[in-house]
């Protein structure tokens, strides 16, 4: 739950964030939409400063003091944007604009890998980031359509900062997994990770169903700009259907079928550029936030599933955001382009992500030789421990559930580690053995044996 509300406030403050930049664009006429573009790079550079500065500052003292630094960065930030205290020039408009988002990012890539690693293994990972996801619209919706709209801006963001502070300061053991422990991957990345091939037409297919919905977006943020509608609007509050939907989906099915899930939302949102063009503007607009929405839910939760088994959960964990933001630079080149031009990409997209699609189903994960003669073997803790892809850190785990009466705080004190994360430990091992208690991991493991 308190990772939820953690997503929750944090893409709250994003989507006011990038409002706020937007609306003070509006007075830049002939640069205010190249300024909404180039928004997107530097928000990927700060989510990819993320896994930087863990691979740069591995001792866990100073990544607690980043984080609150980069708060407290963005929150002056914004105390610029709004104009609270002063009107910002033109230079500082822009300098304000790059330090606010690649702090932004940076914020952004440590709550992407803290809910992929909490989450790691919980089937219902879309449901709740769903949930978070909505509650964040309407908090925005709200918070931008009260009289002291600024004021209340900046107390959003100070709530989110005691937040993360009472979380990165804490000295208790409750919040330690998030920094000094999540759940041990393999160097070389899990073995139940899909292989290479899997992993690139997944990645592939769902880049691809992202720049359809893309086409759309740049046309609607063209005519945002030129003064023939504006999206910050009432339609938006139907992107809370669309993150419930693409919560509810993504859990629906086993993830393999994500990405038809996915395309088949998306399919919907080909007709729209025609919609916009003819004039049909607000019902185009109510279903382009359904959908774009589900549609980001649906990479976010590929990429959050796929980052705990890989070697950099840290990059993975937020490349759903800096792709789609890559995406949003390299599609406005479409905006001017006809209807049937339109049409025609489309079509070839959909063509793709279907070829793909049949392409990651026919691609089997590879398997390691030392595991192919493991029958072979003698079966010992290692081996029930090879065949079932357990890291060395679960292995661990598993001798103490089957060797010991110990319960989980015993564990946790034996172990000095939280119990949170020995719960985390303890169900990833029932996840990949198919068992849901100990008993049932016991007798599963005798008759293994």
């Amino acid at each position: 739950m308190m990772l939820a509300v953690l997503f929750a406030l944090y893409m709250a403050e994003y989507m006011i964030c990038l409002i706020c930049m937007d609306t003070a664009a509006y007075k830049l006429p002939n640069s205010g939409g190249v300024l909404h573009y180039l928004k997107m790079p530097a928000y990927a550079a700060g989510m990819l400063l993320f896994p930087l500065s863990q691979k740069l500052w591995p001792d866990n003292k100073i990544r607690r003091l980043l984080l609150l630094a980069s708060n407290i960065v963005f929150i002056a930030g914004m105390v610029c944007l709004t104009g609270v205290i002063f009107e910002p020039g033109y230079a500082v408009y822009i300098i304000s604009c790059v330090i606010t988002l690649l702090s932004l990012g940076l914020l952004g890539g440590a709550v992407y890998y803290y809910f992929a690693m909490g989450f790691a293994g919980n089937p219902y990972i879309g449901r709740m980031s769903g949930i978070g996801g909505a509650a964040a619209f309407l908090i925005q919706i709200l918070v931008q359509n009260m009289i002291n709209a600024d004021v209340l801006i900046i107390a959003l963001m100070i709530a989110g900062f005691v937040f993360i502070a009472s979380v990165t300061m804490s000295s208790n053991k409750r919040f330690e997994w998030m920094f000094d422990e999540p759940l041990e991957y393999a160097k070389d990345g899990d073995s139940s990770l899909p292989g290479m091939g899997m992993i690139a037409a997944g990645i592939t297919g769902m880049i691809l169903l992202y720049m359809i919905c893309g086409l759309t977006d740049s046309i609607i943020v063209s005519m945002n700009f030129a003064g023939d509608m504006m999206i910050y609007t009432w339609p938006r509050l139907l992107g809370v259907a669309g993150y419930l939907a693409g919560g509810i989906l993504s859990d629906l099915f086993p993830k393999k079928w994500l990405m038809l899930s996915a395309l088949c939302m998306t399919v919907m949102c080909i007709p729209l550029p025609f919609m916009l063009r003819e004039g049909y503007t607000i019902t185009a607009m109510c279903i382009y936030y359904v959908i774009v929405v589900s549609q980001i839910e649906f990479l976010n939760v590929f990429f959050w599933d796929l980052a705990p088994r890989t070697s950099h959960p840290q990059l993975v964990a937020c490349m759903s955001r800096v792709l789609s933001c890559m995406c949003v630079v390299i599609l406005p080149l479409f905006t001017d382009a006809s209807v049937v031009t339109d049409l025609f990409i489309e079509a070839v997209i959909v063509v793709l992500v279907l070829l793909c699609i049949v392409i990651s189903g026919k691609l089997t994960p590879s398997v390691p030789e030392s595991l192919q003669s493991v029958s072979e073997q003698e079966r010992s803790f290692e081996a029930f421990a090879a065949f079932h892809g357990l890291t060395p850190r679960e292995t661990d785990f598993l001798k103490v559930l089957i060797e010991s009466d110990d319960d989980v705080s015993a564990i946790a004190s034996d172990m000095n580690i939280s119990t949170r994360t020995v719960y985390r430990h303890i169900n990833s091992i029932y996840e990949k053995t198919g068992t849901e208690t100990r008993y049932a991991l016991m007798r599963y493991y005798y008759r293994f044996k």
